[in-house]
C-alpha cells in the first residue's frame, strides 16, 4: 500500500517536498501527507481502495496551533494512526494539540464552575470526548470520523500531567482537579471563552476547502448517525458520600427517593427571599438550598446599597460554587461545616447535612444564660477563619450554629472569598443583630464578639470595623441609636 502512495507522490512531482506521512486505518486506507509549499493548501489523490490527502505543512501546523482551519486537519490527530515519516514533527504536533485542548477545556470548566471547579475530579477521557463533541457540533459531517472506533485518551493523560507541572491541575485518584491557582487565573473568563479559537479561523482558506470537505465527509456518512459518549459522565464532584457524576441532576423528591428509597417530608424554611428547605426522612434531617437568580431582590438591594464598599456576588452559579468550595476549604482547616451530599448544578440546588442547634442570634433573642460565652466563641472562630485567609463576605449571627455537644458550625458561605477586608465580616456580625435587639443587648453581644476576636485576631481589624463607610451600610437595618451604642462599647473595649 505504501508503494502505491509513493508512486502517486512521484506522479504529482511532490515526493521531494514530503515532510511527514501518516497512515489512518479508518474505514479505508487513508494517508495524510504533509508537503512543504503546497500552493492549493490541500489536495486529494484517489485510487480504488486508497485516499491520499496532500496538505501544506504550514497550514496543518497553523491549524494545530491556531485552529486556523477550524481543526478540520488537526482533529485527525485524535484518530488512531501510524506515523510513516516525520515522526519527530508529528510527535510535537500531537503533544501540542492535546496540551492546548486540555488547557482550553480547563479554562472552560473553571469559567463555568468558578471555585467549585477545585472540587471536580476530571478523568483524562473527558478531555478527549469533550473535544470530539465540540468538533462534531461545529462540523456534524465529521461525526463519521469518530464512530465505531476506540479513541485513545493516553495522550491526554500526558497533556494533563504537563498542566500539573504548571500548577494548574492536581493529580488525584482516577483523574485531575483544577487548582486554586487555576481558578484565580481563569474564573473571570466568559463561559463562551471556548469560542475564542473561532476568531482565528482563516475563513478565506477554509471556504476554498469547504466543498472538498463536504464531499469527502458526505461520502462517509452511514444511514444511522452514531451516538457519541457523554463527556460529563467522566467529570465527578467530591461529596461526603463519595464521587458524584456531574451529569447526575436530582430535584428534591428525586434526591429523596435516590438516597433513602422513600418519600420524605419537605418543608420550606427561611424568609421571603430565602429558598431553603429541610428534608425529613424518618429521624434524619437534610438541608437543601436553591440558589436564586439575579432577580433575587435581597442580593440586588445589597449590591446597590454597598456599591463601592462591598461587592456581593449575585450570579447563582458563582454563589453555589463558592458555597461548595468554602464549605470544603473551611472543613479542611479544622472548622465545622455542613457536609455536601449532592449537587444539582443545572438547577443550582445544594444538598447538605442538617445542623441541629441554636444560632448566635437565637441565643440572644431567647436570653440564653450562656450567650456571652457563645458570642466570644464566635468571635474566636471568625478570627481563626481570617487567620487562614478566608473572608465570609455575608457574616451574620445566624450563620453560626452551636450544637448540643458544643461545636460551632459555620454555614451560609455563598459570599465567601479570599479577597477584601476582614473588618467587613466583623462589622456585619456585630452591627446586624442590632436590628433585632435592644441597644444594650446588641452592644453587649458586640463587646463579647470582639473580646473573643481579640484573643487570636488582629485588634486593627476591630478598629477598622468601625469605619464610617462600613457602619453606614447598616443604617437600613439597625437604628442609629443602637449603632451608636455598639460603636461606643467597642471603642471602650479597644481603650481598655
Amino acid at each position: 500500500m505504501l508503494s502505491s502512495v509513493e508512486r502517486l507522490l512521484a506522479e504529482k512531482g511532490v515526493e521531494a517536498g514530503v515532510e511527514a506521512v501518516v497512515y489512518f486505518p479508518v474505514r479505508r486506507p487513508e494517508y495524510v501527507v504533509l508537503v512543504s509549499r503546497l500552493r492549493q493548501g490541500v489536495k486529494v489523490l484517489r485510487e480504488p481502495g486508497l485516499h491520499v490527502y496532500l496538505v501544506d505543512k504550514s497550514d496543518f501546523v497553523d491549524d494545530v496551533y491556531n485552529s486556523s482551519y477550524a481543526e478540520v486537519f488537526a482533529h485527525r490527530l485524535l484518530l488512531p494512526h501510524t506515523v510513516v515519516k516525520g515522526e519527530e514533527l508529528m510527535q510535537i504536533l500531537e503533544k501540542t494539540y492535546r496540551r492546548e485542548t486540555v488547557r482550553q477545556l480547563l479554562k472552560d470548566l473553571v469559567a463555568a464552575h468558578k471555585y467549585a471547579a477545585v472540587n471536580l475530579v476530571v478523568e483524562p477521557r473527558y478531555f478527549l470526548l469533550e473535544k470530539v463533541r465540540r468538533i462534531v457540533e461545529t462540523f456534524p459531517l465529521l461525526r463519521s470520523d469518530f464512530s465505531n472506533i476506540l479513541l485513545d485518551e493516553r495522550g491526554f493523560e500526558d497533556a494533563a500531567s504537563e498542566l500539573v507541572s504548571e500548577g494548574l491541575l492536581n493529580r488525584v485518584d482516577g483523574g485531575y482537579s483544577p487548582t486554586l491557582e487555576a481558578v484565580k487565573k481563569f474564573e473571570k473568563l466568559s463561559v463562551l471563552s471556548g469560542l475564542e479559537p473561532l476568531r482565528r479561523i482563516n475563513l478565506i482558506k477554509l471556504s476554498k476547502l469547504f466543498s472538498l470537505l463536504v464531499f469527502e465527509a458526505a461520502s462517509n456518512l452511514s444511514s444511522q448517525s452514531p451516538t457519541l459518549p457523554d463527556p460529563e459522565q467522566h467529570i465527578h464532584l467530591r461529596t461526603s458520600r463519595g464521587l458524584q457524576p456531574l451529569s447526575k441532576q436530582l430535584d428534591i423528591m428525586e434526591f429523596v427517593r435516590e438516597y433513602f428509597g422513600e418519600e420524605g417530608h419537605v418543608k420550606r424554611v427561611g424568609g421571603l427571599f430565602n429558598s431553603t428547605y429541610v428534608i425529613e426522612v424518618g429521624s434524619e434531617k437534610l438541608f437543601a438550598k436553591r440558589y436564586m437568580s439575579w432577580t433575587d431582590v435581597k442580593w440586588v438591594a445589597a449590591r446597590i446599597w454597598t456599591a463601592w464598599i462591598k461587592d456581593f456576588s449575585i450570579n447563582p452559579s458563582t454563589r453555589l460554587a463558592k458555597e461548595i468550595y468554602f464549605l470544603d476549604f473551611l472543613r479542611g482547616h479544622g472548622f465545622y461545616t455542613p457536609e455536601i451530599i449532592h449537587v444539582n448544578w443545572r438547577d443550582k440546588i445544594l444538598y447538605t447535612t442538617y445542623v441541629e442547634g441554636e444560632t448566635l442570634l437565637d441565643a440572644w433573642l431567647e436570653k440564653n444564660p450562656e450567650r456571652d460565652v457563645f458570642a466570644e466563641e464566635v468571635g474566636h472562630v471568625l478570627a481563626s477563619v481570617h487567620r487562614v485567609g478566608g473572608r465570609l463576605g455575608d457574616c451574620k449571627p445566624e450563620s453560626f450554629i452551636k450544637t448540643s455537644d458544643g461545636k460551632i458550625f459555620i454555614t451560609d458561605v455563598e459570599q465567601a472569598s479570599f479577597d477584601g477586608d476582614p473588618a467587613w465580616d466583623l462589622m456585619e456580625l456585630i452591627f446586624y443583630p442590632g436590628h433585632y435587639l435592644e441597644a444594650d443587648e446588641a452592644a453587649s453581644l458586640a463587646e463579647h464578639v470582639v473580646k473573643g476576636y481579640a484573643n487570636v485576631g488582629d485588634t486593627g481589624v476591630i478598629a477598622r470595623c468601625l469605619k464610617t463607610s462600613y457602619v453606614r451600610t447598616m443604617s437600613l437595618w439597625t437604628p442609629p441609636w443602637v449603632v451608636k451604642e455598639i460603636s461606643d462599647r467597642v471603642k471602650h473595649f479597644l481603650k481598655a
